[in-house]
């Protein structure tokens, strides 16, 4: 089977993300907190969702470079449904990761994922308010607090995927 015709059986699998079913649906998870992460990937996976995480922000750039680099798709396949970050990271937290990969979507004339931000600190709504300027709304749907449990976790996440489908 080649590529197209795996991407092609990929997306005819996918389920309707306002049923129960959530399988194919492929998120990435960034968090620092390598505990955390291995729970969150175990329990979204566990309620079906594909996960990929990254407790690095600056492979997270890596691979987002290579996916907006090679342009030799048009469009460009985007392998992730939802982004899953976590706002406060050692070296390059969230905020800043968000507004590299949305400068990189934006180099290659594309629409990054939709992105939600994971926190325990209730300061960083400002912080994030700055980056949805013109839409409460996103910043609302978007702003995760832990702890967190997977169950709400995935009622949420099947939220933002549907409203940008």
């Amino acid at each position: 089977m080649n590529l197209t015709d795996r991407e092609n059986q990929e997306s005819s699998n996918k389920d309707n993300v306002t049923g129960d079913s959530i399988s194919k649906y492929r998120i990435m998870v960034v968090d620092d907190n390598k505990d955390l992460l291995r729970t969150l990937k175990l329990g979204l996976e566990g309620s079906g969702f594909s996960i990929d995480a990254y407790s690095d922000p600056f492979t997270v750039l890596s691979v987002f470079k290579t996916i907006y680099g090679n342009r030799t798709e048009t469009p460009i396949h985007m392998p992730y449904d939802l982004l899953l970050i976590d706002v406060k990271m050692p070296e390059l937290n969230g905020v800043e990761l968000t507004k590299e990969i949305k400068k990189l979507a934006a180099n290659a004339n594309v629409t990054p994922p939709p992105i939600c931000f994971i926190t325990a600190f209730d300061e960083y709504y400002e912080i994030l308010r700055d980056l949805f300027p013109n839409n409460k709304h996103d910043l609302d749907t978007c702003l995760i607090h832990k702890p967190i449990e997977i169950e709400n976790l995935t009622t949420r996440l099947k939220h933002e995927i549907a409203l940008h489908k």
